[in-house]
């Protein structure tokens, strides 16, 4: 599926100039251009390459070529229809262009905003896209009809991380299983998608905008893209993923599981271990978005390793 705001146009450009001006082709041009009728021979540009007499009814320098462009973009900048499989406006892919998010998708850019999607199912909050598949250590994986995917991480960790500071990739191109390094209050927390894939590109967003990850996981937050060659549904993997991926239903169950494994183990295993003789109360609620803001250096380490790690014995 191609993005709602490419658009095509044909343009021309003078190869004898010396400077490249693309203009829009017009029906109404025709009638009254130099380049296309015999007046093209008193063209300065082209009497500068020497050409006394000239042959042909129009201009050998005029260029003319079909061309794509964002609509939606506030600059437009035009792309050599030749060049189309390059970007991603043709493709699924568009849906994580920030261009697209900022028109189709009112209040993207607000920080504030929980379910990036408010039709998909969610848990408490946390989105849980339907086309989406989840992974064990709560990193999410999409691929496209067209063999595309990307991979970022859920909803369920980046509100347990709350706010990231840095964002460096491991496996930035090439096969290999997407792997990456978030900062959180100066402690390194390597992720790690189970599933070894062709990686082409990554988020170049994260590395001045890390807190992406945590607003928007599912849109402008991805980590990795690539392709995935023979993919005839959202929920195709090049071979089964150990432990398997959860989609559907049961990624919302899971979710909700999750969610409440995360509100006995803060109650259970972190208020206790810092008061072992005073007891706290269990109000029963939910564990509340940023509360890794009061974990020390020992406790976010305890809590990573329990839920976003891949060799946690639980899972």
């Amino acid at each position: 599926m191609r993005c709602p705001f490419l658009r095509e146009a044909q343009v021309k450009h003078c190869r004898a100039s010396a400077f490249r001006k693309i203009i829009l082709r017009s029906q109404d041009d025709a009638d009254h251009e130099r380049c296309t009728s015999a007046a093209y021979r008193e063209c300065p540009a082209l009497q500068s390459y020497a050409e006394e007499s000239p042959a042909g009814t129009r201009c050998p320098f005029l260029q003319e070529s079909l061309m794509q462009y964002c609509a939606a973009a506030a600059v437009t900048k035009y792309i050599p229809y030749s060049e189309a499989s390059l970007i991603r406006c043709g493709t699924d892919a568009h849906r994580y262009c920030d261009v697209y998010l900022s028109v189709a998708e009112p209040g993207h850019g607000n920080p504030g905003v929980g379910c990036e999607r408010t039709e998909e199912p969610a848990v408490d909050d946390m989105s849980v896209p339907a086309g989406h598949s989840f992974s064990c250590n709560h990193l999410w994986f999409e691929a496209s009809t067209e063999g595309g995917w990307h991979v970022g991480i859920d909803g369920f960790l980046a509100r347990v991380l709350h706010r990231v500071s840095a964002v460096n990739v491991l496996t930035p191109h090439g096969t290999a299983q997407p792997s990456a390094v978030l900062t959180v209050r100066g402690v390194d927390l390597p992720v790690t998608f189970p599933q070894t894939l062709t990686i082409l590109t990554t988020n170049s967003a994260l590395r001045t905008e890390p807190q992406r990850l945590c607003t928007h996981p599912f849109t402008s937050g991805w980590l990795f893209e690539g392709t995935l060659s023979g993919a005839t549904s959202g929920f195709s993997v090049p071979a089964p993923a150990d432990p398997p991926l959860r989609h559907g239903p049961a990624a919302v169950t899971w979710m909700r599981d999750e969610l409440q494994h995360l509100n006995q183990f803060i109650h259970n295993r972190i208020l206790p271990a810092r008061s072992p003789e005073s007891p706290l109360l269990m109000d029963g609620g939910t564990v509340a978005p940023g509360f890794i803001e009061h974990l020390d250096h020992q406790e976010i380490l305890q809590l990573f390793n329990e839920f976003f790690t891949l060799t946690t014995p639980r899972r």
